[in-house]
């Protein structure tokens, strides 16, 4: 059985894709086969690796029932990493949802049945809109990762999320638990110190130990459409992403493959 990784927040631009991207190639760097699902319709999990293509059939098509999530995943060209990406008529998959009066929660889980055995990992990069989109993805994961960057707003978007979660577990998936806050971006400064020493006590939900320190190759490798531990193994990115994935194993209870 494979371990369903979702990772999500409340709002854009706290590291989400990088997160997933990176811990999936860490884990298929380790021996695993992960799959990485691209549920954006601005695609960049799908786009990290070049494997943007409005021609070939995409989650939106899997979800669909247009084709089978084995025709639409795709090889990274890195280890044993695959990706079912996404493309901007993803978009549409709100729409599709909403006019569905039974089972318009579990149309995801349902799409991967058949290949949910064939990995070791699935990691699901969520948007950061799309309640039902989002639904899907939790109603279909065992476990949530929280990536939130110190600052003003994080302890809200956790009361957020924490909202959204009780619901969840009470009506659509029971067994849903949530691995940790990510903290990411960090930076050496007082300010970060106050917002990160706050997140790190706050009693709504675990926090990592592991901490993404902001990182400029972190960007680069975005750039070169390669993950991090393949662009620069000696980064402070890396050994952070390293370091989040040690924690994972040991949280999961998986054994190294």
């Amino acid at each position: 059985m494979s371990i369903k990784i979702a990772i999500t927040y409340e709002k854009g631009g706290v590291a989400k894709t990088t997160t997933a991207v990176n811990v999936s190639a860490m884990l298929a760097e380790r021996g695993y086969k992960p799959l990485l699902v691209d549920l954006d319709h601005q695609s960049y999990a799908t786009s990290y690796y070049g494997l943007y293509d409005d021609t070939l059939p995409c989650v939106n098509d899997v979800m669909q029932g247009r084709v089978s999530a084995a025709q639409a995943i795709r090889s990274t060209g890195f280890w044993k990493l695959d990706v079912l990406p996404s493309n901007y008529a993803f978009k549409e998959i709100e729409t599709f949802l909403m006019v569905k009066t039974r089972g318009q929660d579990f149309y995801l889980k349902n799409a991967l049945q058949e290949v949910e055995d064939s990995y070791d990992f699935i990691i699901l990069d969520c948007p950061p809109s799309g309640e039902r989109i989002k639904t899907n993805a939790l109603a279909f994961a065992d476990k949530v990762i929280l990536p939130a960057i110190p600052d003003d707003y994080a302890i809200q978007g956790l009361r957020c999320m924490a909202t959204q979660l009780v619901d969840i577990k009470k009506y659509v998936n029971p067994s849903l638990s949530v691995l940790g806050v990510l903290i990411t971006m960090d930076e050496r400064t007082s300010n970060k110190a106050a917002y990160k020493q706050a997140l790190q006590q706050q009693s709504i939900f675990p926090c990592f130990q592991t901490v993404i320190r902001k990182n400029t190759k972190l960007s680069e490798a975005i750039n070169a459409h390669q993950p991090i531990n393949v662009y620069e193994s000696k980064s402070n990115g890396c050994a952070d992403y390293n370091a989040l994935t040690d924690e994972i194993l040991k949280l999961t209870a998986k054994a190294e493959g």
